[in-house]
């Protein structure tokens, strides 16, 4: 076997659960190819020119801003220093990251990391006119090129869902959490309009539960679903679950600074 054809065959073995039901003794499953890195990065770098408009009409920017406020009175990540440190995996045109700024009052560091270049470049123009200074790199989200234990909190909208195996990219970003720190990610829901979202982006759907499921299984505790507010239709799309890694003497060794 050759390797380019056990490439053809891992890359086919990556799939995304759409159904699956009994019938009697017979289990019948039905799965999607998930999209490949290129192609995910190419469909992103087609999207990125109305990307901005799209998510501002299902009314993102200003539920991520409400969502974050209240997550951060509540649950503030513990940090290091004057100025915490943020990582924005798949940072997009820079929505989540821009309603932070708005919804936490304390300047930070910000790092962004997305797959599409035409995605990056946008998040640049829209974060310096937000005044936020970010360092943003074009990379993969399963292999992030950050230490151990360097960020107070890492942020992440609707990317793990479009893996075939999120775990991968969540220990990545456990990892790179520091012991107190906070993750908040946005996962599509399992829903009529969540069915929508997976036939365009062939992306997971999950249940509240299944994504606690997923953060607790990456060693993240009090893992929480949250929903957003009834004020955009986002929150039929869109589901919010934080977690936060452990405080330990053995984490802490390597934190950096």
């Amino acid at each position: 076997m050759t390797a380019a054809t056990r490439a053809d065959i891992r890359r086919n073995e990556e799939t995304i659960p759409v159904l699956s039901r009994w019938f009697g003794s017979w289990k019948i499953s039905l799965q999607r190819r998930a999209l490949s890195p290129p192609e995910l990065a190419r469909s992103y770098d087609d999207a990125a020119a109305g990307w901005g408009r799209t998510i501002a009409r299902l009314g993102f920017p200003a539920a991520y801003e409400r969502l974050l406020r209240g997550v951060l009175r509540d649950r503030a990540p513990t940090t290091t220093g004057v100025r915490p440190r943020v990582l924005d995996c798949g940072v997009g045109t820079g929505a989540l990251s821009s309603a932070l700024a708005r919804a936490w009052p304390v300047p930070f560091r910000l790092d962004g990391l997305d797959i599409s270049p035409q995605m990056l470049a946008r998040a640049g123009r829209r974060l310096g006119d937000s005044g936020l200074e970010a360092t943003l790199c074009h990379g993969d989200v399963r292999s992030l090129p950050y230490g151990d234990n360097t960020f107070d909190l890492v942020v992440s909208a609707h990317v793990l869902e479009h893996l075939a195996d999120p775990r991968g990219a969540l220990d990545e970003m456990v990892r790179v959490l520091r012991p107190g720190g906070l993750l908040i990610t946005c996962l599509t829901r399992r829903t009529a309009l969540g069915m929508y979202v997976h036939l365009k982006w062939r992306t997971h759907r999950v249940t509240p539960a299944e994504a606690e499921g997923w953060l607790r299984g990456s060693g993240l505790a009090d893992a929480r679903c949250l929903s957003f507010d009834d004020r955009a239709i986002c929150r039929l799309l869109s589901v919010a679950c934080i977690g936060r890694k452990p405080a330990s003497d053995a984490c802490s060794t390597g934190a950096a600074s």
